[in-house]
């Protein structure tokens, strides 16, 4: 089984290597193009910050939506997962934003068709939202109480190169991410 530890070892090596890899184009440069070493560790360095969030990413989603033996698993892509319980020191994968507050969890695999995501209405006195967040961890969407109101709704969650017409049944569509993998983080809605 490959460990968080194993894929932050690996995008450090990579970051590494693209900094400081020699290519046919280059070696026929002078000397004096080639980035000093300071300049080769800060190169790296830009590359493993930029790369972490993606491979950060990529393990929590093989441990709650591929690896059914990851003691994390939640559901597979487009299944939701409501939480009945609060998260526990067990709960390893990622460090939940609440501690009281039990979490829906989907995660969006956008690269044959898009997901219809609908929420029931919710009484006007309660928050809520659905955050729609891409591979490096950037915001590109909401459902909620404040971005969409408290009426129910479907909306339409597409991949990047999705590129037909939105069914009539979807309120609206959400922003595109940037990747067809998509989690999607929530409060479960209970009463």
């Amino acid at each position: 089984m490959i460990t968080k530890r194993d894929l932050l070892r690996s995008a450090a090596i990579g970051a590494l290597v693209a900094a400081t890899a020699n290519s046919t184009t280059v070696i026929a440069q002078d000397k004096a193009e080639w980035p000093s070493p300071l300049e080769a560790k800060d190169i790296a360095e830009e590359g493993f910050i930029y790369g972490l969030p993606l491979v950060m990413n990529y393990a929590v989603m093989q441990e709650f939506a591929v690896n059914r033996d990851s003691g994390q698993f939640k559901a597979p892509f487009n299944e939701i997962n409501n939480m009945h319980q609060l998260a526990s020191p067990e709960d390893t994968a990622i460090i939940t934003p609440n501690s009281d507050t039990p979490y829906s969890i989907l995660w969006l695999d956008l690269r044959v068709e898009p997901v219809v995501v609908s929420v029931p209405a919710v009484d006007k006195e309660r928050y809520y939202s659905v955050q729609l967040i891409d591979g490096n961890t950037y915001n590109f969407g909401y459902i909620g109480s404040r971005a969409t109101g408290t009426e129910p709704g479907s909306y339409l969650v597409v991949g990047p190169d999705w590129k037909a017409r939105s069914p009539r049944a979807s309120s609206r569509s959400s922003d595109r991410p940037p990747r067809s993998y998509s989690p999607t983080f929530g409060p479960s809605l209970s009463t």
